[in-house]
């Protein structure tokens, strides 16, 4: 039977490119602790045939979001019959009758229910028999059995039996699971009367012998980052290296640098000189090298920078206009083409507006084939920027501090089966395919920042990421503690090198609530309801709070996304006001960490 009911507190909408039904947890010790929590019950056995009178045990167990079983505490009920606390069952009359668990784990109910089919002993019995006669199984597997009764006569009638089991575990349904020991065990069915059994066989296969283990990875190429920079005088930029193996594995490699247009250290600090002009930096490693481009040069606009960048994705109304109540903001970020983004750069730069770029952003059905991330489409969409006029135009804009870098993907931790929301099955993308589109984009732009868009504990936390330079990382009330939140993100950034964006869910983030069984959002604890049920919007002093929490804390302040009431309550713009008013005072900070 289906669960009746399953109440998910953590949905989609929190997201930053097309709206996405599903979020992906946080990660460090809230998302241990997410991944042991129930989101369903489960009751056992599913089906089952009793006689009158006949005592089984039903049981019970969670299943979290990752299918892993954990312990569940049950209330049990029954349409018939009794069933005791501890989940034993009987029935005195004959009839269909359904017994239901039910647990609720933060205010969510989970309820799982079983089928039970009541007949009378039937006297005339000369055998019993299961079905299927003998399996095969590895350790783990399930194989649920079924029995019947024969009467004299040849013919059968349904009956209720005793089930046991060797090398494995066999539930008063008949569904057996197979133990972790290979050899052949037996399954039993015994009639109520214990007068008549039934035995089948069951082989439990070895489990695979473990792979060979790896071969020594051999050093095939010395790569340098960033691929190229661009520098004032007098400034230091750290550059790190890292190999690549024959099968395409990143390995650490140790190497030797040298320098032109100013001075490196062993460990790859370079500090340009007072002289302008194009430079580079080698590094080498044996008969391996590889070499980064370096411009020394005083941008435009140069000067002392103040203030971070705050502003929400997608205020952009057209191809050079912006939104209605868009002022009091000093950043976008969104999805822009080829043919209006140096026309979006004049008007940004008048307006004295940065901008985190999403070059290959939109709807993911854009880069999809058969449901599956293409690779070939997303290229083709870089490449209609790669033109002498537009490259010239976004080095400048990077010169003067209009570009804060371009997002290479939306969310590349979405998986699953293909909606158009999620780019393929698990595994699809990994830090390592998101470094070659960070790479890409970086042979066709090498002065702008190149970064993703995920949660910082999403996407394959224990791996770091080569050559992209930040994260954009996005908070919602159901993430926990915003400054806990901070901290992860600042650490992650710290240990691989990356600038943090942070960016807050203005629309799907607020403070969800319970209330009858039923998700709402009551105004006085949310801004109402978000894009996405049960999601909430968040309150002006939500807004406030976290907001100068999370720009104070990161390179640039971000928001998802742009909404016209949202934006035009009186309340909303006067917390947007303090925000920008906080964020405008502080010191600028680099987004380039690395």
């Amino acid at each position: 039977m289906l669960p009746l009911l399953l109440v998910l507190a953590a949905c989609g909408g929190d997201t930053t490119a097309p709206d996405a039904p599903t979020e992906q947890p946080t990660s460090g010790t809230a998302t241990k602790a997410q991944d042991r929590i129930s989101v369903a019950v489960q009751v056992s056995p599913r089906n089952v045939t009793l006689e009158t009178n006949q005592l089984i045990q039903f049981r019970a167990h969670g299943r979290t979001s990752s299918g892993d079983s954990v312990g569940a505490a049950v209330t049990w009920s029954t349409s018939g019959g009794t069933i005791l606390p501890d989940g034993r069952f009987s029935a005195a009359a004959i009839g269909t009758y359904t017994v239901v668990g039910q647990n609720r784990i933060r205010g969510n109910l989970q309820v799982d229910t079983s089928l039970v089919t009541v007949v009378r002993r039937n006297t005339n019995l000369v055998g019993v028999e299961i079905s299927p006669t003998s399996v095969s199984l590895t350790p783990g597997v399930s194989q649920t059995f079924t029995a019947i009764g024969r009467l004299m006569g040849g013919g059968v009638a349904p009956i209720g039996v005793n089930w046991g089991a060797t090398g494995g575990f066999v539930d008063a349904g008949g569904t057996y699971v197979a133990g972790d020991t290979a050899g052949t065990y037996h399954v039993t069915a015994t009639n109520t009367a214990g007068t008549l059994a039934d035995t089948v066989t069951v082989t439990i296969s070895a489990p695979p012998a473990p792979p060979p283990p790896p071969a020594e990875p051999v050093v095939a190429k010395v790569i340098l980052k960033p691929i190229g920079v661009t520098l004032a005088p007098g400034t230091r930029k750290q550059f790190a290296t890292y190999g690549t193996t024959t099968a395409g594995d990143s390995v650490p490699v140790s190497v030797a640098f040298k320098a032109t247009g100013g001075t490196v250290t062993a460990d790859g600090l370079f500090t340009a000189g007072q002289t302008a002009g194009n430079y580079r930096i080698i590094a080498t490693a044996g008969a391996l090298a590889d070499t980064s481009a370096i411009t020394v040069s005083s941008p435009l606009g140069s000067g002392t920078p103040t203030g971070i960048p705050f502003g929400p994705y997608d205020s952009w109304s057209g191809d050079t206009s912006l939104e209605p109540n868009t002022g009091v903001f000093t950043a976008t970020i969104g999805t822009l083409n080829a043919t209006n983004i140096i026309a979006r750069l004049d008007v940004a730069r008048q307006n004295h507006k940065h901008m985190v770029l999403a070059m290959t952003g939109g709807s993911h059905w854009n880069y999809l084939t058969n449901d599956v991330f293409d690779l070939a489409k997303w290229q083709a969409k870089m490449e209609t920027y790669n033109t002498p006029a537009i490259k010239a135009a976004v080095a400048a804009a990077v010169a003067d501090g209009t570009i804060i870098g371009n997002s290479v993907m939306d969310e590349p931790n979405v998986s699953g089966a293909g909606d158009g929301n999620t780019w393929g099955p698990p595994g699809t993308m990994t830090k390592a395919r998101v470094d070659g589109l960070c790479a890409y984009v970086k042979n066709i732009f090498p002065t702008m920042l190149v970064g993703v868009v995920h949660n910082h504990s999403a996407f394959e936390p224990t791996k770091s990421y080569q050559v992209c330079e930040f994260l954009v990382d996005q908070y919602s009330w159901r993430k926990g503690d915003v400054n806990d939140f901070v901290q992860a993100g600042l650490d992650l950034g710290r240990r691989d090198g990356l600038g943090i964006i942070f960016s807050m869910n203005i629309l799907n983030g607020g403070i969800q609530a319970e209330r009858d069984g039923l998700w709402s959002c009551p105004l006085s604890t949310s801004g109402g309801r978000g894009t996405f049920d049960p999601n909430c919007r968040m309150t002006a002093q939500q807004v406030r709070e976290w907001g100068t929490i999370l720009g104070s804390a990161g390179c640039a302040m971000m928001m998802w996304k742009y909404d016209d009431a949202f934006m035009a309550d009186p309340e909303n713009a006067q917390a947007f006001r303090d925000v920008a008013a906080t964020l405008a005072s502080l010191p600028a900070k680099s987004c380039r960490a690395r």
